[in-house]
């Protein structure tokens, strides 16, 4: 395990382009590049010259995005499971049928290299299962707020595979993921400057 520190700017005064820096510092298994293939980490990062600045936001959603690469993290540290980017994702995962709303879609390895989507959206627990049974799907609803959490964890995420593979999602059900998030710090961008290259003011 190593520590990171991970950081996301957001702007304190547009106008002005004033930028602050939300951070928490985490334990994690895997480089960062592992972690950000997940598709829904947007202006956060370990390097702050790394995150573009217009898709900073504001102090909210800095902490929100701060609480998803957590959970992140965590869910792929316990699991072992790995997202992919489109460009990466092997044919096999054209098999796994999809919700029909399938919103925030991403692909992922299961630990044995299982073919694995991730659909989170934001339709109640109660619809989805409403759905999923009426079409006999492989699924595994992950715990609250699940990964995306977003609207302040309004979606739900669930992981989606073929029939042949729902003994990897019954296994993935009995690991628990989901743990308490650290707290979040406030930083000017100078500050966070220093705490980026490992020293604090």
């Amino acid at each position: 395990m190593d520590k990171k520190i991970l950081l996301a700017p957001w702007f304190a005064n547009r106008q002005q382009q004033l930028l602050r820096v939300k951070s928490v510092q985490i334990e994690a298994a895997l480089p960062w590049s592992a972690y950000y293939r997940y598709a829904y980490l947007m202006g956060v990062g370990v390097k702050l010259h790394r995150i573009p600045r217009h898709i900073c936001g504001n102090d909210a959603s800095a902490s929100e995005q701060l609480k998803r690469a957590q959970r992140l993290i965590s869910f792929m540290d316990a699991t072992g499971c790995r997202p992919l980017t489109a460009e990466e994702c092997p044919e096999s995962h054209g098999d796994i049928p999809l919700l029909n709303c399938p919103d925030h879609l991403t692909y992922w390895l299961g630990p044995n290299d299982e073919p694995l989507v991730l659909i989170e959206p934001y339709t109640s627990r109660e619809d989805l299962n409403k759905e999923i049974t009426a079409r006999k799907l492989a699924f595994l609803i992950l715990p609250h707020p699940g990964i995306y959490g977003g609207g302040g964890g309004q979606t739900t995420s669930v992981l989606l595979a073929t029939s042949q593979n729902a003994g990897c999602l019954h296994q993935l059900s009995e690991i628990e993921w989901l743990k308490p998030l650290d707290a979040v710090r406030d930083f000017s961008w100078f500050e966070a400057l220093n705490l980026g290259k490992g020293r604090q003011s």
